[in-house]
This record gives C-alpha cells, structure tokens and sequence, in this order.
C-alpha cells in the first residue's frame, strides 16, 4: 500500500506542475487584460452572471459574477459571490470579492468564458455613461452661464464673481 501511495503522489507531483504553468499562463494573459482595461480608466462598475444556485420552492439564491469593478482600491477585472431573494428588489448580499487572479482557481475557470461579455458590457456602460454626463455638461454650462460664470460658449469669465441674491 505504501509504495501505492508513493506513486500516487509522483503522479499528483506531475499533474500539479503541469496545472500550475497553465495556471500562471492563464494569469498572465488575464493580467494583461486587465492592465489594458484599466489604461483605459473607465471607472464604471459592470457585472455579467457566471452561475447560480438555488433550492426549488425557496426564493434564496447564490450567485457567481464576473466583471470589472473596484476592489480594495484597485480597478480590476473582479469576481464576487453574492446571495439574494428572488421574491425582494433588495440588493444581493456581497459575500466574497476579488480581483480576479486573487480569486480561488476553481472560480476562475467558471468565469474566464465570460470576460468577452464583461468586455461587451463595460463598452456599453461607458457609451451610456457618456451620454449622460455629456448632458448633465450641458445643463451645468448653461446653469454658471445663467449665474454669470460663463460666457454663453461655455468659456470662462475673466474675473467673475456670482451674484449674491439678497
């Protein structure tokens, strides 16, 4: 039995090493897209759902999502575990979160086909974004405009002060 074991764990010696270059490979390459993400910066939170679970006739679910948010004061492309009802509009319940090369190996293989949809949703998220800031640009120009801090094209005043309302 013993030289049984022995084997076994030769055996287990040589998968691991092999797992572990494809995993560090895989982190390489996710690494690098993510650094390419964050150049970007962005700075919109985007989730896309990986998985769930739930039990029949309980309206309790957990759920794996992979996306790009801030974690620990980082950027990065992230994956979060989370829990919820499905009966409430509550927020779900943010049980465990990482970056995504800090997150359990197992989790990571679930969630790596979804990264081209993260990409996706993060591209609209920003496009939307966009059109919302560049609105509210526009009612804040017209708004110091109004108030005498800006010219009506938007430049800067020189010396300009606002007008007190007594």
């Amino acid at each position: 039995m013993q030289e049984k074991s022995l084997l076994s764990f030769d055996q287990l010696s040589a998968i691991a090493q092999s797992l572990n270059q494809a995993t560090n490979e895989l982190t390489r390459v996710v690494g690098a897209l993510d650094e390419s993400l964050q150049r970007l910066s962005v700075g919109i939170v985007v989730w896309v759902h990986v998985q769930t679970w739930s039990e029949e006739d309980s309206p309790f679910y957990e759920a794996e999502q992979v996306g790009y948010a801030k974690v620990n004061g980082l950027w990065g492309i992230a994956i979060r575990k989370v829990a919820g009802r499905e009966d409430t509009d509550d927020p779900d319940e943010v049980r465990n979160i990482w970056l995504f090369n800090d997150a359990p190996r197992d989790l990571r293989l679930r969630a790596i086909e979804k990264l081209p949809q993260v990409v996706d949703e993060l591209a609209k998220a920003a496009a939307k974004t966009t059109e919302i800031v560049n609105k509210k640009l526009s009612e804040t120009k017209g708004y110091a405009a109004a108030i005498g801090i800006l010219n009506p094209d938007g430049s800067k005043k020189t010396g300009a002060v606002a007008k007190e309302k007594k």
